[in-house]
């Protein structure tokens, strides 16, 4: 359906196209005059009419034009030229810089565009082009490497699993800490529910024309509660007056398996060394010769293929403009029985109503399903089954030709027992193929904004916005699965609404003629809404039909959600600049929040920065600097009902409603940040290099956490305020064209940073607060210790004396140290990120490609435990059964210690009892350097695309993720096993947590794009 809808959009816009010819014909070449270079993309127009159109890859551009008509010739970064139609028929024009582009411009907070000379903060922009060349479907993806301070982790290689981007470190044990996300003024949903992919991958990235990220507590503070972990600003295309433009593209992805922790492949099931077909651990004897070892992993992924089709109309005149886009994206993926199906529909348009009066509104709609064949749960372990699966059965094998499931081990002869006790062993195919999860989403995006210049130094403007979508999501076990003999269901359904409200008065004015001020009044309302229903149920009266109409009414349980909050808030910006010399900003800000009690439901928070633009002082054009420093102080607000105790239902005998044991706090005050940062710009020959350094600092308080209570209070865990975070971090961003000589340009860009967290304060005698979710093992988990980094990793270690040597025991093996098991044994977070991104002009040739390093930081091999438990570890097959001597002391009597020289075997009883309760023998310290993505395209000459009929036409070719260098002894060491608020997991919890993670995918592309 969705195709057809496509296929008819795309006819109606072709019938539609008109194209009126009057005057004559005028051709020409638009140059810099700079060095003499074309410039593809000018604006070429008829001043005061309809006729538009843009210069080629070679700067061509052709016009109908009267005599006596001028034409008007714009482009980003120069000055604009205009020119009258005499009685020749072609003119060439060279369009000078504009000195002014120094004075580039940003889009801060609520949408407004701010000269970045005078910005007293950080606000770094991407170019909507660097997020269409990196060909990545989720927007988060696509920023690796482009934000210098930006934390973006991807919980695995399948398109229905989400990313999470922390922004300048954790700032909240429990609360969300990911940054706003704002489209064109109005916020919109980022939320992952039951693991599911991240909504922000549901807009079109070919729609983005720029994505600016307010990372500091300054930036964002005009957007209230939700903007203490930064914000994220993005702006989608709009039309450009001129004639009607068509733009076309058309790319095919194909996409294999990433990097896979390797497997032993020396042992068959069994325990002990002794063969045993009832068990899926491989501690059996060494496989005969004759017996076949089947590369499981290799043969479990497949090839994925994905098509992506884009098509946008835009154009207009002078008093309004539209833009229309369609998106499609059907594919599959390296996980079989996986499949996706995107549409996404853009109206924007804009017109100026009168001379002070503009209205600009657009409507998205979209439409995202995925299924998705995976065997894990919402807290991650989605590979586990697969990569434990021993080699001595062909994972390809799960059913037998009329579809009954194929048992390798059944305890009963393959018939289960009318208990259901029995014990069976199938391919993990089976659940990939009969009991996939399946996600829907439909979602549709309204914005309105209506501008009134009241005086030539007053405006109003009122934005109103809903994104409101509808998620279903499910999943069911069929009869015959392991664990779920009878089958069972999952369905869960929820509505979705953000609603933002927004009242601005903005007065920019010269008080003398040295002075300038701006000054933004205003007040926001956002109300969010969430409506759930969730059914689950067990044992299937008929196991043919999969429906809760077939399972008994006591096997059937239903569960409804009402989610509510309101906030409203007032705020002011107050900005003073001195010949862009000296400037001065201080925004303040109050909200009221309807999760706060009563009494604390109010709060102020504000922010006061300056910058001293020092080379004003000697007068030069051709370079620029700036110190810069702010200091601000944000609020974040509680969960949803966290100040009261809820009433649940009884499922007990008689039904009825008890006390939630979670208990509520009437005395909750929100968590607050205050940031202090200082920076430093450069713009140096000509722009020619650039460089923003930024060092910050950060303290986060009265952290709303949930924790256990005693018994005797009647609850088990309460939400109450206590503890407190510290960050601090140093971002460089630094670029530059190196080479800018004829035909060809070489611009290079640089994001580097290092954040150090430390958690100062937790409550009363606390001092680990551990995250209770996605934890697949006791040994080593992801947690807080006090004074240590916020993303740590806490576990057992082995005992060690004074000197820090492993204490060895009588017998020859390590001593586990049992009386201090909450260690603090590995930090989560990087030492040193950095991006390098380089792009590439010769002609008509463009290549870029962009290398994201990372340098330091712990993951915790959470997998490499469960495969060594299993035993098909490599290492297993390297280790067992050799002989060893551990380094380390042995204690004497006297209490000293002397060199360990007894020899052991690494027998079974040594990986599973002792190895793999010590947490810290799965803490890698972990380097990478990866390229994220290289794009090559081709744009054709003039005299092809003329001859074909088309304004321009560019062939691409595409890589993602094809290269992956690091000393990580597992798979793919980007990680996140719970992803983002997973399921309940909060904050940063799970980043740096590998448990059954699928590795990112390797895809390669083709595509073709054209213009008319």
């Amino acid at each position: 359906m969705k195709k057809r809808l496509l296929v008819c959009l795309l006819g109606l816009v072709l019938l539609s196209v008109q194209v009126f010819a009057q005057g004559k014909a005028i051709t020409g070449v638009v140059t810099s005059s700079e060095d003499g270079s074309p410039l593809p993309g000018v604006t070429v127009r008829v001043k005061g009419g309809t006729m538009g159109t843009y210069t080629g890859a070679q700067g061509n551009y052709a016009i109908q034009a009267e005599q006596g008509q001028v034409l008007v010739y714009s482009f980003v970064g120069f000055l604009t030229q205009e020119r009258t139609v005499d009685d020749k028929n072609e003119f060439n024009v060279a369009l000078k810089p504009d000195v002014k582009a120094l004075e580039e411009v940003v889009i801060t907070a609520l949408g407004i565009e701010s000269d970045k000379r005078t910005l007293t903060y950080s606000v770094q922009s991407i170019e909507g082009e660097n997020l269409q060349n990196s060909n990545q479907p989720n927007i988060v993806n696509a920023l690796q490497g482009q934000i210098a301070g930006a934390q973006i982790s991807s919980s695995g290689g399948s398109p229905g699993l989400p990313s999470e981007i922390i922004l300048r470190g954790v700032s909240s044990l429990t609360g969300d800490n990911q940054p706003l996300i704002i489209v064109d003024g109005i916020r919109v949903s980022n939320a992952s529910t039951n693991g599911t992919v991240n909504r922000l991958s549901d807009f079109n990235p070919d729609d983005i024309e720029s994505v600016s990220v307010l990372k500091g507590a300054s930036a964002s503070a005009l957007y209230g509660i939700d903007a203490a972990s930064g914000a994220i600003i993005i702006t989608t295309k709009k039309g450009k007056a001129g004639d009607m433009r068509l733009n076309a593209s058309y790319n095919t992805f194909v996409e294999s398996v990433g990097r896979l922790p390797e497997q032993q492949k020396l042992y068959t099931v069994g325990y002990g060394g002794t063969f045993d077909p009832s068990t899926t651990s491989s501690w059996g004897r060494k496989y005969r010769v004759d017996e076949p070892i089947y590369h499981n992993p290799q043969r479990f992924f497949q090839t994925g293929v994905t098509h992506d089709a884009n098509l946008n109309i835009n154009g207009g005149t002078e008093k309004y403009t539209y833009y229309l886009s369609g998106n499609y994206r059907t594919g599959t993926a390296t996980i079989p029985n996986t499949e996706t199906e995107k549409l996404s529909l853009l109206m924007k348009g804009s017109a100026h109503l009168s001379n002070k009066l503009s209205l600009t509104a657009s409507a998205n709609y979209i439409d995202n399903s995925i299924q998705e064949g995976l065997v894990g749960s919402s807290s991650g372990g989605w590979a586990n089954s697969i990569y434990s699966y021993p080699l001595r059965y062909d994972v390809r094998n799960y059913q037998y030709p009329n579809g009954d499931p194929y048992y390798v081990f059944h305890n009963d002869n393959g018939t289960p027992d009318l208990n259901r006790d029995d014990a069976a062993i199938i391919s993990p195919l089976w659940g990939v193929y009969k009991n996939p999860r399946n996600t829907d989403v439909k979602r549709i995006v309204l914005n309105g904004l209506l501008n009134y210049d009241v005086l030539s130094w007053l405006s109003l403007s009122y934005r109103l916005g809903q994104d409101f979508y509808n998620q279903e999501y499910g999943y069911v076990s069929v009869p015959g699965t392991p664990g779920s003999w009878d089958g069972r269901l999952y369905r869960s359904g929820g509505n979705y609404t953000n609603i933002t409200s927004t009242l601005n008065a903005t007065v920019n004015k010269d008080i003398t003629s040295d002075i300038h001020t701006t000054i933004v009044l205003g007040a926001n309302d956002e109300y969010y809404e969430g409506k759930t229903l969730s059914l689950s149920g067990e044992t299937f009266q008929n196991p043919d039909i999969h429906s809760v109409n077939v399972i008994e009414p006591l096997n059937i349980g239903v569960g409804e959600g009402l989610f509510r909050r309101r906030r409203y808030g007032l705020y002011g910006d107050f900005k003073v600049e001195y010949k862009t010399l000296f400037s001065l900003n201080y925004t303040g800000r109050n909200d009221w929040s309807s999760t706060l009690p009563r009494d604390n439901r109010s709060f102020y928070y504000s922010s006061l920065g300056a910058s001293f633009a020092f080379s004003e002082l000697f007068n030069s054009q051709h370079w620029f600097g700036k110190l810069r420093a702010s200091y601000a102080k944000v609020g974040k607000d509680a969960p949803i009902y966290s100040t009261d105790a809820n009433l649940i239902k009884y499922q007990g005998i008689g039904g009825g409603f008890v006390k939630d044991a979670i208990a509520g706090n009437p005395n909750l005050k929100p968590e607050t940040t205050t940031e202090k940062e200082y920076g430093l710009e450069l713009r140096l020959f000509d722009n020619r290099v650039t460089l923003d350094a930024t060092y910050y600092e950060a303290k986060s308080e009265d952290q709303i956490i949930r924790a256990r209570v005693p018994l005797t209070t009647g609850y088990v865990i309460q939400t109450f305020n206590a503890g407190s975070i510290h960050n601090k971090g140093i971002e460089i961003s630094l670029g530059g064209t190196p080479v800018k000589a004829g035909d060809f340009t070489w611009d290079m860009t640089v994001n580097a940073w290092g954040n150090r967290s430390k958690m100062l304060e937790l409550p009363d005698q606390v001092r680990v607060f551990p995250y209770t979710f996605g934890q697949p093992y006791s040994s080593a988990i992801a947690g807080s210790k006090l004074d240590e980094p916020v993303l740590g990793i806490i576990g057992t270690d082995y005992k060690r004396n004074e000197d820090g040597y492993v204490v060895i025991g009588a017998d020859g093996y390590p001593v586990i140290d049992s009386e201090n098991k909450q260690q603090y044994i590995g930090n989560r977070e990087p030492e040193v990120n950095f991006g390098l991104l380089n792009k590439f002009k010769y002609k008509n040739f463009n290549l870029s490609f962009l290398w994201d390093f990372r340098i330091g930081g712990d993951v915790y091999n959470a997998t490499r435990l469960g495969m060594i438990s299993a035993g098909i570890a490599e290492d297993i097959g390297e280790w067992r059964d050799k002989e060893f001597v551990f380094n380390g002391v042995v204690e004497q009597g006297d209490g000293n210690y002397v060199k360990n020289t007894k020899p052991v075997v690494l027998d079974y009883n040594y990986f599973t009892s002792n190895y793999t309760a010590v947490g810290t023998n799965f803490i890698e310290e972990v380097n990478w350097a990866r390229m994220r993505f290289a794009t090559l395209s081709y744009s054709l000459p003039k005299s092809l695309t003329q001859r074909l009929n088309v304004d321009r036409m560019q062939l691409e070719l595409s890589a993602q993720n094809p290269f992956l260098i690091t000393n990580y002894s597992g798979g793919d060491p980007e990680v996140n096993s719970a992803g983002p608020n997973a399921g309940g997991a909060e904050g940063g919890s799970t980043i740096g947590v590998d448990y059954g993670s699928i590795p990112l995918a390797k895809s390669y592309s083709i595509g073709i794009s054209v213009g008319f």
